[in-house]
């Protein structure tokens, strides 16, 4: 569809519109003026007491009562859409709401279990949220773009189908940034998603919608999808666990991108939630389901149990060579590094190799068609660019009369491959700090600068996507909060506008009560193991 100029706020609008729509009378909330607004399930009489305690349940024993018909899926399914129905109305975290198709989805796997006794699987029941740009058969993938509003999708992802298939029951789609290539949730068709924990700050991106949802248990178990950060940041804005796997350990098909054909970086999916073992059942789910058989790109390896030495060593990353991280983030690391130490384990502060050779790469790398993608759904759609892309807008400037040929990506394919192999060299090295005779178990690290941040001033986010270059496992636990304590340092010493420009930026006041959340990256392939080493982490900080 081509969208003249002057019609693309009348698109949004009608989009905003119709998804409003979708939320029932009877689960309109009043108007709240304050920042935190965790508590207001519990206030804002949607939901009863039996719904509020649903919805505060880890989904594994979700899962249990309803096998056990403590609870039926109906029961689970609409409190869980109450509850998400109420997280939009304050943080503006939904795209598309599937409500009643999930409620009636509910019912059917309810009478079809009192019929034949056997469960619909391994996720019998559940509710599960998606981020935007999985399609889902009848409804939009906008992915942020007004060209792809009123467009809805003729097939199902293949994530989306295999979900389904294991029991799962789809009932919303969630906020992301245009193109999904800002670290910040927002577009011009849906708008701001805000953190429900300060609603001043971001949610983060590109899965922040999944973010704000998860951090508000209006979902017990979301998916996200990571190139640069996209889980991860999110997560660590929102104080919940995700995972962010190495291309090719779960599948990735008909799920749709905002730079079709960019590959020289993979995009991979990987579970968002409160609860960890959420985490890990999605997992051993998708994986148990053999997706090797349904997505070509997709490495045959079973979910493996991993068995840990009992005495681990962690590197630290406390910072990257570019950006030192603010006060609250210094604070999560000291509290993590004490933690694990107390608890018996040996923390070895460790620099990663060469951060800003991997920041170049990953901006060549999305620059690598000129900006061209981008710029003509943008302009397909008639709106204007949105703030946070002006690098793909200045490419598409730049390269507009002369586009990058194919032998310069693959000179840069080369690089990134030479990269990848002095990372490895470099991880393996540790092997001479650890006094085990094997590298680092994790490297515990910073997901971001920030512990939170004003609505569009997010900037900086090699602390994720280095791991993105190497293709490495990474997991993220909740640590923090922003508090009193946290106040501001003066620093002089800065290394470039960027760094300059985050600390100086930086005021305790108006992030206080955010999360601080970090990471614990592994070797490619080794999911099994960052969720495990996140549970020790979690485990040592008292969170589990």
């Amino acid at each position: 569809m081509t969208v003249n100029p002057q019609d693309w706020e009348a698109v949004s609008a009608g989009k905003r519109a119709a998804r409003d729509a979708l939320i029932p009378k009877a689960w309109i909330i009043k108007d709240v003026e304050e920042r935190n607004v965790q508590s207001v399930a519990e206030s804002c009489g949607v939901l009863s007491p039996e719904e509020i305690k649903i919805t505060d349940t880890e989904a594994p024993e979700l899962v249990k009562k309803m096998v056990n018909k403590e609870l039926t899926s109906e029961q689970v399914v609409t409190a869980f859409c109450k509850r998400a129905a109420v997280a939009q109305q304050l943080t503006n975290c939904l795209t598309e709401i599937l409500f009643d198709d999930a409620i009636e989805r509910a019912k059917a796997i309810d009478a079809a279990f009192v019929e034949t006794g056997k469960p619909a699987g391994p996720l019998h029941g559940l509710p599960i949220s998606l981020k935007d740009n999985f399609n889902v058969k009848g409804v939009d993938t906008t992915v942020g773009f007004v060209a792809w509003a009123n467009d809805p999708a003729s097939i199902d992802s293949e994530l989306t189908q295999l979900l389904r298939e294991q029991g799962g029951i789809i009932f919303c789609k969630t906020n992301v940034p245009t193109a999904m290539m800002i670290a910040e949730s927002y577009n011009n068709v849906w708008g701001y998603t805000a953190s429900p924990w300060n609603r001043d700050t971001s949610s983060g991106g590109s899965s922040g919608g999944e973010g704000a949802l998860l951090a508000f248990k209006g979902s017990p178990l979301g998916v996200g999808t990571d190139i640069g950060g996209s889980i991860r940041i999110p997560c660590a804005l929102s104080g919940i666990y995700g995972l962010k796997p190495s291309f090719g350990r779960f599948p990735t098909y008909g799920a749709r991108s905002g730079m079709p054909g960019q590959e020289a970086v993979r995009s991979i999916n990987g579970p968002m939630s409160a609860s960890l073992e959420a985490c890990k059942l999605w997992c051993r789910t998708v994986v148990g389901s053999q997706p090797w058989l349904r997505d070509p790109y997709v490495v045959p390896i079973p979910w493996r149990e991993v068995q840990l030495p009992e005495k681990l060593c962690f590197g630290m990353i406390v910072d990257n060579g570019l950006v030192r991280p603010l006060p609250p983030v210094q604070r999560a690391l000291r509290e993590t590094k004490a933690a694990l130490e107390a608890a018996g384990h040996k923390v070895v502060e460790w620099t990663p190799y060469d951060a800003a050779e991997s920041k170049s790469l990953l901006e060549r790398f999305f620059a690598g068609d000129g900006g061209a993608k981008i710029s003509g759904f943008i302009k397909e759609g008639g709106e204007p660019w949105p703030k946070g892309l002006e690098a793909f807008e200045a490419a598409a400037e730049h390269f507009k009369d002369k586009p990058p040929a194919v032998g310069d990506l693959w000179t840069l394919q080369a690089e990134r491959s030479a990269y990848a192999k002095k990372a490895l060299d470099h991880w393996m090295a540790s092997a001479e700090l650890t006094g085990t005779g094997r590298p680092f178990d994790g490297v515990i690290s910073p997901v971001s600068a920030y512990a939170s941040c004003p609505r569009y001033t997010y900037e900086h986010v090699t602390y994720t996507s280095m791991w993105n270059i190497t293709d490495q496992s990474s997991a993220v636990f909740p640590v923090s909060f922003v508090t009193e304590q946290d106040e501001e340092v003066q620093i002089s010493d800065f290394r470039d506008d960027v760094e300059k420009r985050i600390w100086e930026r930086y005021d305790p006041q108006e992030v206080i009560g955010a999360p601080v959340g970090l990471q614990v990256v592994t070797m490619r392939l080794e999911e099994e193991k960052a969720l495990a080493l996140a549970e020790v982490a979690a485990k040592a900080l008292g969170k589990i």
